[in-house]
């Protein structure tokens, strides 16, 4: 794979270099990690939708959790951080146990990260189209 397949310019979401690094180069491995990652992907942003929209702060703690630990191998960091932001006010309204009408919008705050993995799922699905061209 060249460079540039690897870490396409415009890859703003994901750092497949990095992954390939760590794997040893290994890109079948690599592969499946992708493949893993977007048979999973959809599954994960239901799970967040859903947690948010009935602000349910255990699942969504719980789901944001798996969100990262499927960003990290990719260095997906701007979904990384958007999952930390949030999983941070879940903490605090979780061990603050807020009264009143102070909680946050969760469906609104989870909105822009679920793009963000739809966007890390379009440069992945890219990488493996460039693989097979």
């Amino acid at each position: 794979m060249s460079e540039s397949g690897s870490n396409r310019k415009g890859s703003d979401f994901c750092n497949l270099e990095y992954l390939l690094v760590n794997l040893g180069r290994n890109q079948a491995a690599a592969e499946r990690l992708i493949h893993i990652f977007l048979e999973n992907a959809p599954a994960l942003c239901r799970r967040l939708e859903t947690a948010a929209a009935q602000g349910d702060l255990p699942t969504l703690k719980d789901v944001l959790h798996d969100i990262r630990s499927s960003c990290v191998l990719f260095s997906g960091n701007r979904c990384l951080d958007q999952a930390r932001e949030i999983e941070q006010l879940v903490r605090e309204h979780l061990l603050e146990a807020p009264i009143g009408n102070s909680a946050p919008d969760w469906p609104s705050m989870s909105a822009p990260l679920i793009l963000c993995i739809q966007c890390m799922e379009a440069e992945l699905q890219g990488f493996l189209i460039d693989r097979e061209g």
